[in-house]
């Protein structure tokens, strides 16, 4: 099976990378290193030349091009080049909600109104004039007919943004058809979420998906410190660990750490 780099040679050597045209879950809570992590492996994608987007649903595409930059990745080259394009959902959500909704209803409300459907995400990014390889043709996304016009790897960062008022049985839903959806585009895909909406909507995207990886923060006593944690939950057709594994945020990015005997202990 034919694999992507993820950014991270550690990762690598224990996964073999991801999986090429399959989906995978990155979830985890607010400082764990999600995002970090799709950097990764977007940054190591454009390297080897391969077609990437980035749909930023919370932080604006020029916060996200300078956390990259944080790293020594420049994002910015890539947009030159053409591999990379990064659209700013959010944005394009708000300006939809001017547009449509009543004026007299206060933004923050025309806002909510607008996230009722996250498929509609795809749809509008479309009718913006972004991810030109994608179709709605009136059914939904599709593919376009030129296969070359089709991306090789998209990136969803977070989901969990837009999920503001959607009840759990029709938010479940959505997400196990955006899961489908991707799947049908033939690309590698990662979407982010937040730990806390993956566990209200029992998980559903963890059954949906090639793979998942939990990334956590918790607190060691044999150690008497906190750390960070990656579960890798699953890989289909891969071995993977079942310990958790230890890393660290630097300025160079996420980094595996070795486990002292105190911590494998603790792990056991």
């Amino acid at each position: 099976m034919e694999r992507l780099s993820t950014g991270i040679d550690e990762l690598d050597a224990l996964i073999q990378g991801y999986p090429k045209g399959k989906s995978f879950l990155v979830s985890g809570d607010a400082g764990t290193g999600k995002t970090i992590l799709a950097l990764h492996f977007l940054n190591a994608c454009c390297k080897d030349g391969l077609r990437c987007i980035y749909i930023a649903m919370e932080e604006t595409p020029e916060d996200l091009k300078a956390q990259a930059k944080s790293f020594g990745w420049d994002l910015a080259e890539y947009e030159e080049k053409g591999l990379l394009q990064i659209i700013g959902v959010l944005e394009q959500r708000a300006e939809k909600a001017e547009a449509e909704a009543d004026a007299r209803m206060p933004a923050e409300m025309r806002i909510e109104k607008s996230y009722q459907n996250l498929m509609d995400i795809l749809s509008d990014i479309r009718e913006k004039g972004g991810l030109p390889f994608l179709s709605t043709g009136g059914v939904g996304i599709g593919i376009h007919e030129e296969e070359n016009d089709v991306a090789d790897v998209i990136i969803m960062d977070n989901v969990g943004a837009f999920v503001i008022g959607i009840p759990m049985p029709k938010l479940r839903e959505q997400l196990d058809s955006l899961v489908f959806k991707l799947d049908g585009l033939k690309c590698t895909s990662l979407v982010i979420c937040d730990e806390t909406v993956a566990k209200l909507t029992d998980n559903v995207m963890m059954y949906s998906v090639y793979g998942a990886i939990k990334l956590m923060k918790r607190d060691n006593p044999y150690v008497d410190t906190r750390e960070r944690v990656m579960d890798i939950v699953k890989i289909r057709n891969t071995k993977i660990p079942l310990d958790y594994m230890l890393f660290d945020i630097t300025d160079k990015g996420i980094v595996l750490l070795p486990k002292s005997e105190t911590q494998a202990q603790a792990q056991k």
